[in-house]
């Protein structure tokens, strides 16, 4: 929405000619320097933030039609000229600065002058030549101006790319792009000369590191530039580049990173300075990956690059070197040895253990040990925290790593034949190998029709959340589905919409399996204990129990042990020894295992012990510990008459009194409850979080008003103490709702506090005074107190949202053990249902539970059948009851598990369809969805909904379709239709108007989004399953028996099971005829029975009355169907025989036609579909499997293409083309900002939002492209 509202702002300025008045007067500037320029670049940095392509066009048909193009390129070239030609005349000094001269931009630092200043600091002079402005001139103009060209090619603008390195038509070229790199090149010069300077010194001082820092962000904008000017890529800027003099500056920059790196890390005052260089190299190193874009095998830039690090091998081989060592650090401190020196993990371990650990690791040679020990800042114990240490180094270390494994397995595999390549790929082989299961490689067909490989990153979570149980069921059911239909074309359609729902699938399953930031924070808190506070706490009490009797102290000691109980029984404490019992071996679980038993019973005695110690301790120091006598010595008379009432105000402050003695036991209520929580720190801050509990500052035990006093206390603050909990309530609510700094909020409130006091002490000192309102006021101040506070409410409000999420992403996750746990309780409840008999006895004890009655018809007409558990141990039916309760709590969890993990993934495709349709067919716009399209009827439903798209990540699809098709079909109609109003359109801020909080309310709520989902929601077939799977578990309640019906469950959770379901659906259509073409032939049969042979149909015996089947004309067809259909040998088995009858020859033709058309051939063919189906299916999945190992996916290349080198075939499939990488590339493009594109990658994203396919290398690879340069 941010970027929109830019963008917006953008137009407007753009509709007004910001852009033509932006080149018009840098045109007019002729080179001269001054403030209108420099706010002119920060206006054209403004409106083309972002990479606006309309500003951008706009700029560069300026400048080829309107514009004298030679005036704004040489004006550029003009100003970066003069800094070249001013440090050609002073090259002889060869210092890193240059003097300030008038009109002229040195953005390069000048030794000289640094020099100058620290001469003259030292002697304590100031001249105008002593500020650190003269060292580095106009740094942030340079960056602005480089700024501005860089966002003119921002988003490949290939036009500008190409007319910054030459201008045709015009009398005058001007190469940019040349320009700019003899720049770098001095700048770098510079850079040199300054670390020179300081390499004798152990330590850069504070001056020096502004000054480094200011030319590190200079030239890390000038890379940014670079990267701009030629990815795409722009061939011709690529070789422009190529052919400069850019190699030799980033010989220089390897040199001074090598170096400065190792000087840098070893002192924690050089951190942020190391931070900035190392951002710098990786911006160098990004420029070096942009230059190799669309490379081809042998390529002339490639080489260059191999000859550069050729040259500066020794600095490379420093460079890879740093970053191996911390590398391999994380894998040091999460490793099971490591443990052993901080068994408490608190985080901190001395340099000897450390020493020793990576002596034991033998992953470090000596030398490297010392430089990580040199790293490594001690305190005055030889201790240093060694989570902060690998934090420290270990991410700066993995981004550039990241970006060095990419650029060398580039290099490898565009220069194959390469020797001198092979050595860097030695020194770097730990470096590759650690980044080998997150370097992610495609292929692509590229801009230019030339097959192209794409590197690109693979977090950790998503290689994680693709081994998750629903995501393998997607891809198997992709696969089975889609591998064998249609064309190329058709089957990338449906691996790209595969991808889309996978990727949704996996941040879904993301979210649900990431723990809260709260979570993660208490167990670094339970991990890394305060031992500072725990011993403030145990100080205090020893001072308070030095001067306490022994009851005192008994108390103190069992609030002690309960707080210590009560943490044992916390959430966080269970968590945690959750944590410890899964890292538990089995030898350690046996050990525990015993060793809890024996715990339990020391802890027995123990307590027995403590008990009658403390017993007769209490009765010895009372009777005989002099406490009472030391007790009346101290006592004063004021202590004993303070807590009287005064009879002179008895009656007069009655309710006044009353209130405070409420308000005053309030404050003692919650000052107990404070001091109970003070056992536990997290738990006190909790505690008052929740209740406002404030600390008192006035001391420990407040002020104990002597008889004096009472009227003063009574009279005169009683009105002040409703005032101040009005005050607290409100001070309470304020800084809920702030958003400010904690540390500034908590020194505001100590001022205000130190200057409340101060006002208290002066109205204490004046005579008390009040009206007569004040006293007529106390029902009021009561009332006060009854008001539940908000601050509460929303703490805990917000605490249950908490763990109410972790519940339901806990379901969510468990959702597959829960169905299996529900099979596995339904297997058990069935098990005893085979101990039912049937009694006709019934007697009054026995449990209703273990009896189920029904009318006997066999028998006795109304006689009652009892289905009775038969057993002997009386356990089997508490049994049978508690497992019907906990299968039907599972089932339900099922059903909420289900909602969670599964119904955002089926909203989601929803969501996609709707917009897909809306954007690229029109639907609802050019077109209308025909009325007996049920399901495009209901999808008209949501459209015109604020909340659609809701799932769908594309939040401006709405946008899109008007911008699409309102000049056709008008865009008012469109946003009405879209239920889209003007202010939402035009982000107009003058329009915005502030909705009342009962309107907010109600429109927060999106009926008709809802209503919509829930269709949805109830046309999935998985949870209409699992709703009727919970149903049947709630009758079972109502008769066991039900629960026979969960054990079809089976075969839903085996993919066998599920084939042999499958094949009896596959042909449903045509088992539904043929099964309806047998009830009609069987039909016209009855029918002729019924006319000519009914009394052949008499089913009784010799002696009892005749059982006609045929005497009507339902009870003869049925007859037909149930027996007729069932008998082996046709009808003709079940009625009699027609031997001598004189319709015999009818009778023989009659049945000899039933059993050869019904049972031989109807029954036939359905017997035939359902196990040609179950052939089909499995032919189907043998065939999918077969071309899995035998074909490529992507491309389509047989095996045999491949395999005439070992392996080759598994190598394609699992690293060049593996469809999981092409997944992870395209989620790597939707969370990845557009303007952070490559060329490469913008070419796919472009292709892949106009849903063209054409970037798939469909029968082709890039290793038969260069089959010949390869080898």
């Amino acid at each position: 929405m941010e970027k929109q509202k830019m963008l917006y702002q953008q137009a407007r300025l753009h509709d007004r000619g910001a852009a033509e008045m932006v080149l018009q007067m840098i045109s007019a500037s002729k080179g001269r320097l001054g403030a209108t320029v420099t706010f002119t670049l920060k206006l054209g940095i403004s409106i083309l933030n972002g990479g606006n392509i309309l500003v951008q066009q706009v700029c560069i048909v300026s400048l080829i039609d309107h514009l004298p193009t030679s005036a704004y390129l040489n004006n550029l070239v003009f100003i970066i000229q003069k800094m070249l030609d001013y440090l050609k005349e002073k090259r002889d000094v060869g210092f890193f600065k240059i003097h300030s001269v008038p009109f002229l931009p040195h953005s390069v630092l000048d030794l000289n002058a640094f020099e100058r200043q620290n001469k003259a600091e030292g002697l304590g002079m100031v001249t105008e030549e002593g500020s650190s402005s003269k060292v580095l001139q106009n740094d942030e103009f340079t960056k602005d101006l480089f700024r501005f060209l860089q966002l003119l090619c921002e988003g490949h603008n290939n036009d500008f790319q190409n007319f910054l390195r030459t201008q045709t038509g015009n009398t005058t070229t001007v190469n940019i792009i040349i320009s700019t790199v003899d720049y770098l090149l001095r700048l770098q010069e510079s850079i040199s000369d300054f670390y020179w300077y300081y390499s004798g010194k152990d330590v850069i001082d504070e001056a020096g590191q502004r000054n480094f820092s200011k030319a590190l962000s200079v030239a890390k904008q000038v890379f940014n530039s670079l990267t701009e000017y030629i990815q795409g890529p722009c061939i011709g800027n690529q070789q422009s580049l190529a052919h400069s003099r850019l190699w030799d500056a980033v010989v220089g920059f390897l040199h001074v990173f090598a170096n400065m790196q190792m000087k840098l890390s070893q002192d924690s005052s050089q951190i942020e300075l190391l931070k900035e260089l190392l951002d710098l190299q990786q911006d160098m190193i990004v420029m070096m990956l942009s230059l190799l874009e669309g490379n081809v095998v042998n390529g002339t830039i490639g080489k260059q690059m191999v000859d550069t690090l050729v040259e500066s091998s020794s600095n490379v081989e420093m460079i890879l070197k740093f970053f191996d060592m911390f590398l391999k650090l994380k894998d040091l401190t999460t490793s099971d040895s490591f443990k052993e020196y901080d068994s408490e993990s608190k985080g901190v371990i001395s340099k000897k253990d450390f020493q020793k650990s990576m002596e034991n690791q033998k992953q470090y040679s000596q030398s490297e040990i010392e430089f990580l020990l040199s790293c490594a800042e001690a305190d005055e114990n030889d201790m240093f925290s060694y989570k902060q240490f690998v934090e420290r180094f270990h991410e700066p270390a993995k981004d550039i790593g990241f970006n060095v494994a990419v650029l060398l397995t580039n290099l490898s595999e565009h220069m194959p034949h390469d020797a001198r390549l092979s050595t860097f790929l030695n020194l770097a082989e730990s470096v590759l190998s650690y980044f080998e299961p997150f370097l992610g490689r495609i292929e692509i067909m590229g801009g230019a029709k030339r097959i192209e490989r794409v590197y690109f990153e693979i977090s950790e979570s998503s290689r994680t959340q693709w081994e998750k149980p629903q995501v393998k069921e997607s891809k198997r059911q992709f696969i089975f589905d889609v591998v064998n239909e249609g064309g190329e074309s058709e089957k990338m359609e449906l691996f790209v919409n595969f991808c889309e729902d996978t990727i949704f699938e996996m941040q879904l399953a993301s979210q649900i399996s990431e723990p809260d930031p709260v979570e993660r924070s208490d167990e670094d808190e339970d991990e890394s204990p305060n031992v500072v506070e725990n011993q403030d706490e145990e100080e205090e009490e020893n001072i308070m129990m030095e001067s306490s009797s022994a009851f005192t102290i008994a108390c103190i000691s069992m609030r002690k042990n309960l707080c210590h109980f009560r943490q044992l029984l916390t959430l966080k404490s269970m968590r945690r020894q959750y944590r410890k019992f899964r890292k538990m071996s089995v030898r350690e679980m046996v050990k525990g295992f015993f060793s809890f038993f024996w715990m339990i019973i020391t802890g027995l005695f123990h307590f027995i012990y403590s008990l009658i110690w403390g017993f007769f301790h209490i009765l010895w120091t009372t009777m005989f510990g002099g406490g009472l006598v030391e007790g009346a010595k101290n006592m004063k008379v004021t202590d004993i008459l303070g807590n009287m009432p005064d009879p002179t105000q008895f009656g007069i402050h009655g309710d006044v009194l009353e209130t405070e003695k409420m308000e005053a036991n309030d404050a003692s209520a919650l000052e107990e409850m404070g001091q109970m929580a003070q056992g536990v720190a997290a738990e006190a801050d909790l505690m008052a979080e929740l209740l406002n509990i404030q600390p008192k500052r006035e001391g420990k035990h407040g002020t104990e008003p002597g008889l004096g006093d009472v009227s003063e206390v009574v009279v005169g603050d009683a009105p002040s103490i409703a005032s101040a909990v009005k005050q607290k309530k409100a001070q309470m609510a304020a800084k809920k709702a702030s958003n400010g700094d904690y540390k500034s909020d908590s020194e505001k409130g100590d001022s205000e506090d130190g200057e409340k006091k101060d006002h208290d002490k002066a109205k204490d000192e004046a005579p008390p005074q009040h009206s007569i309102e004040e006293r007529r006021a106390p029902k009021k101040r009561l009332s006060l107190r009854k008001e539940p506070p908000e601050a509460f409410m929303a703490s805990f409000l917000a605490g249950l949202e908490i763990y109410q999420t972790k519940m339901l992403n806990y379901l969510a996750r468990n959702f597959y053990n829960l169905r299996f746990l529900a099979l596995f309780v339904a297997f058990a409840i069935n098990f005893i249902l085979l101990f039912y008999k049937v009694t006709g006895e019934y007697t009054e004890d026995e449990d209703p539970w273990n009896r189920r009655g029904r009318v006997g018809e066999e028998e006795d007409e109304g006689a009652l059948e009892y289905f009775v558990l038969q057993e002997s141990t009386g356990y089997m039916a508490p049994t049978l009851r508690c497992l019907a309760i906990l299968h039907t709590i599972i089932s339900f969890l099922c059903v909420v598990g289900y909602y969670y993990l599964k119904v955002p993934l089926v909203v989601f495709k929803r969501e996609k369809e709707i917009a897909r349709k809306l954007e690229f067919a029109g639907l609802y716009i050019t077109e209308q969805p025909s009325d007996d399209d049920i399901k495009g009827q209901w999808d008209r439903l949501v459209i015109n909904t604020l909340s659609f798209p809701n799932n769908y990540w594309d939040k401006f699809v709405k946008r899109k379709v008007i911008k699409k098709y309102g000049d056709l079909y008008g865009a008012e109609r469109i946003a009405e239709l879209l239920g889209l109003d003007k202010s939402a359109l035009d982000f107009n801020p003058t329009e915005e108007t502030v909705a009342k909080e009962a309107s907010l309310v109600l429109s927060s709520i999106d009926t008709k989004y809802h209503v919509w989902k829930l269709g949805v929601v109830f046309t999935d077939n998985s949870f209409l399953y699992l709703v009727w799977y919970t149903t049947m578990s709630i009758l079972g309640h109502y008769n066991n028996f039900f629960f026979a019906a969960h054990l079809l469950d089976i075969a839903m959770g085996f993919k066998t099971l599920r084939t042999i379901l499958s094949s009896v659906t596959h042909n449903g259509k045509q088992l539904v005829l043929t099964v309806g073409l047998l009830a009609v032939v069987v039909y016209l049969y009855t029918v002729v029975a019924f006319n000519f042979f009914r009394k052949f149909y008499n089913k009784s015996a010799d002696d009892d009355e005749p059982d006609m089947k045929c005497d009507d004309m339902m009870t003869c067809y049925l007859f037909h169907m149930y027996v007729g259909v069932r008998a082996g040998g046709g009808i003709g088995d079940e009625i009699e025989d027609p031997a001598g009858d004189p319709y015999e020859l009818y009778r023989i033709l009659f049945d000899i036609t039933f059993f050869f058309f019904v049972i031989v051939i109807l029954l036939a063919i359905i017997q035939g579909l359902i196990i040609d189906a179950f052939g089909e299916l499995r032919d189907q999945q043998e065939q999918v499997k077969e071309d899995m190992e035998t074909k490529c996916f992507i491309c389509g290349i047989g095996n045999d293409y491949f395999d005439t080198t070992p392996h080759g075939f598994e190598t394609h499939t699992m690293q060049e083309h593996n469809l999981a990488n092409y997944l992870f590339f395209l989620m790597y493009l939707i969370n990845k900002d557009e303007t952070e594109h490559t060329g490469q990658e913008s070419y796919v994203w472009k292709m892949y939002q106009e849903r063209c396919w054409d970037f798939f290398p469909a029968g082709d690879c890039f290793r038969k492209q260069y089959e010949d340069q390869l080898g």
